[in-house]
């Protein structure tokens, strides 16, 4: 016959229930302090130096840049030797890009196109020559504010919007620590064309985001009323979309006229920028700032020549109109 198995007394038993539940509710009292912290909002008020709270993925709250981008490039900017009259006078060349890969054969308007490699080259040969990008703002706020230049500094815009302008373009000014400028079509903001993840990394990463249109129309062509949702809906759509508020428009294809123009003032734009090929300045009329075209063919050599205004910038043309922008 077994041995009779031995177990505690029941009183000892009990004994370890007041430890357990001791331990069991500084356990939950800890995940609960965790999830509270997690979850705090963001408080009504922040330095400049302060980073927002991170926000869950998937999340339309405004995308914001992060503040140590924001601080570095107040830092950055504080540092630049041109400011007052000089960066009043000062001719920015802003460049224009659309697709940042190798066109594929066949394609319609193969000179919108730039390889990714050509383009690494291109940064890499203008930062050697002594330029620094900066925004479309940045250049408008030294033009008629307070803000301050760089030495030599260039603005790189991309019309559109598009997944190679994260995945290419991105990478290769970052690397520089540089911003670049999208002009983004609304209709370009999907999975087809630039993902709205994507845009927000941009944001992440300095970049200014204007308005190139809704649907990228010729504009000379619409009425009062559909020129004017293009050019006060876009602005309104990217503030709902990506919390930007942007100041600056680009012509779909480079069109304008007089009408549009106005119509631009009157949605609250301060600029706008064209296909037509020149330096920027202050002098110009800001609602018809030229742009120098980056083609396949586009050397690094001639583009920091055609920066520095020693070379002339492709002309437009009339295939280039129907295509560019």
């Amino acid at each position: 016959m077994a041995a009779p198995r031995h177990r505690p007394p029941a009183a000892g038993r009990r004994s370890l229930l007041p430890a357990i539940a001791v331990v069991a509710v500084a356990l939950v009292g800890a995940v609960a302090l965790l999830l509270t912290r997690g979850d705090d909002p963001a408080p009504t008020s922040r330095t400049a130096s302060t980073a927002p709270a991170p926000r869950p993925a998937g999340s339309r709250a405004p995308a914001r840049r992060p503040a140590t981008v924001a601080a570095r490039r107040a830092r950055e900017r504080a540092s630049w030797p041109r400011h007052g009259a000089a960066a009043r006078r000062t001719r920015v060349p802003i460049l224009m890009y659309h697709l940042i890969a190798a066109a594929p054969a066949g394609t319609p308007y193969p000179e919108l196109w730039v390889p990714a490699a050509r383009f690494r080259e291109q940064v890499d040969a203008l930062a050697a020559a002594g330029f620094t990008a900066v925004t479309l703002s940045e250049a408008w706020e030294a033009w008629h504010g307070e803000g301050r230049l760089p030495r030599r500094p260039v603005v790189l815009s991309f019309d559109d919007g598009s997944l190679s302008q994260v995945m290419a373009a991105g990478p290769a000014l970052l690397r520089h620590g540089w911003p670049g400028v999208l002009n983004l079509t609304l209709d370009h903001l999907n999975a087809q064309g630039m993902p709205r993840w994507g845009a927000r990394r941009l944001l992440r990463q300095g970049w200014e985001i204007d308005s190139h249109t809704l649907t990228h129309p010729d504009l000379t062509t619409l009425g009062a009323d559909a020129l004017r949702e293009e050019l006060a809906g876009s602005r309104r759509r990217l503030r709902e979309r990506l919390g930007v508020e942007t100041r600056f428009l680009c012509y779909p294809a480079g069109r304008n006229d007089a009408a549009v123009r106005a119509a631009a003032r009157a949605a609250g734009y301060v600029a706008a920028t064209t296909v037509q090929p020149g330096i920027a300045g202050r002098d110009d009329d800001p609602f018809l700032l030229p742009r120098i075209r980056v083609e396949p063919g586009t050397t690094a050599a001639t583009l920091v020549r055609m920066a520095r205004g020693e070379a002339s910038a492709p002309p437009a043309g009339a295939a280039g109109t129907a295509a560019a922008g």
